[in-house]
């Protein structure tokens, strides 16, 4: 089974993603295939970052250490994901489908 990558880019987010009070500020649509991009908000900075596949297995965890990560699926197999962000009493679910 392959691991899934996680690259992490310090990148300073312009106040433009400041839509909302939740933790995680935006998720982009891919630009480019098998990247899913996470912006945060710096109270999220240290969170846990964890990838599951459909089956809940759980494939990769690391903590968010800038604002700002783009997740890699291109190694990974075709399928569901699961993304989980934690801090705390905080916490955020998205999915990502590997075509």
């Amino acid at each position: 089974m392959k691991i899934v990558r996680m690259v992490i880019l310090s990148v300073v987010m312009s106040s433009a993603f400041y839509a909302s009070a939740d933790a995680v500020e935006s998720i982009e649509p891919p630009k480019y295939k098998n990247l899913f991009t996470l912006k945060t908000d710096k109270q999220f900075v240290g969170a846990q970052v964890a990838i599951y596949n459909s089956q809940g297995e759980l494939i990769t965890s690391q903590s968010l250490q800038k604002r700002k990560m783009i997740i890699d699926f291109g190694e990974a197999r075709t399928g569901t994901y699961t993304i989980k962000i934690e801090k705390g009493q905080q916490h955020q679910e998205f999915t990502y489908i590997k075509k």
